[in-house]
């Protein structure tokens, strides 16, 4: 290839990002923003002056700076905090929970967890306590149900605030796909939202159902299983993240590849670093340098140290 065409390619490049950073210099010094702008839902976190607030993607300020902090918008909403109170607004800038609580989580299936004090209880998108606080522990709802802790046990409410399963497990998570991972004396399970055991509690790990597959520990080795608690993937590797569009990341001997949902490998462990893909794309580290991969493994974009620089000048 025509190094003279590649050195002008790289020089265009540089102007680029040299124009774009200083655009976004110029806007940082009209608000006073000291994070790098970064747009979720529509709305970016601005700060004036050490307090938070939003704009749009026109530039145009939506919720003023009047809070201590923000969360990114989830949906509709956002948690907001003054002082050391949280609440939630609107993307309007309305309230809908009025910054009253120790901790505060965006709505999951239509209630957000709060805690007041030491005691955890649920708001409803109309800002009512529907579940006053009173457990020591909660997780936000999940399939209808959510976990709660009483006397140092796990078990799990309805959104009426009913007693579904009756606290007795060491640990919980979440329902997902319509099972939970639960552990007793340190052996992981699933159950379903009956409360029946529906896959023996034999695991020294186990990860939530995704894509109908969980990862799960056999001794000192991970592999995946699925709803009816066949092995899929016999346990061989270090650890396995969660499947997200037909793949999951896996490690072993400190090397991260990928693998499909019959545990074939389409990328074998050989990238010392492996980040979760988005969009489409995840970025790697392969004997100091960096590039981008798709999902079906294929290297977009390869690894040199040119790109390493870019890469990490862009953070």
């Amino acid at each position: 290839m025509n190094t003279q065409y590649l050195f002008n390619a790289l020089a265009a490049y540089r102007k680029v990002i040299l124009l774009l950073m200083l655009a976004f210099f110029a806007y940082a010094m009209a608000f006073g923003q000291e994070e790098s702008l970064r747009f979720k839902e529509g709305y970016a976190k601005i700060s004036s002056q050490g307090k938070f607030g939003f704009i749009d993607k026109t530039g145009t300020i939506k919720v003023p700076c009047i809070y201590d902090y923000v969360n990114d918008f989830e949906g509709e909403y956002a948690v907001v905090r003054i002082k050391n109170k949280y609440g939630i607004i609107r993307k309007n800038g309305t309230t809908i929970i009025d910054t009253k609580y120790d901790m505060c989580e965006v709505f999951s299936d239509g209630l957000a967890l709060v805690r007041s004090g030491s005691k955890y209880g649920f708001v409803n998108e109309a800002g009512e306590e529907v579940i006053k606080p009173q457990y020591q522990f909660a997780m936000g709802f999940s399939n209808g149900l959510a976990v709660i802790s009483v006397n140092g046990k796990n078990g799990y409410i309805d959104k009426q605030g009913e007693q579904i399963i009756a606290p007795k497990y060491d640990f919980s998570l979440p329902f997902s796909e319509g099972l939970a991972t639960v552990m007793i004396d340190g052996k992981y399970g699933f159950i379903d939202k009956s409360g029946k055991e529906v896959i023996e509690l034999q695991y020294q790990m186990a990860s939530a159902f995704e894509e109908n597959l969980a990862a799960v520990k056999l001794g000192d080795k991970y592999g995946v299983i699925n709803k009816a608690g066949k092995m899929i993937v016999s346990p061989k590797y270090d650890d396995i993240r969660g499947f997200s569009n037909g793949i999951a990341i896996v490690l072993d001997e400190d090397k991260y590849g990928i693998i499909n949902h019959n545990g074939r490998e389409i990328i074998s462990p050989r990238y010392d670093m492996l980040d979760s893909f988005n969009e489409g794309v995840a970025m790697y580290r392969k004997e100091g340098k960096l590039g981008y991969i798709n999902q079906k493994g294929n290297e977009i974009i390869a690894a040199n140290a040119e790109h390493a620089k870019l890469i990490l000048a862009s953070k």
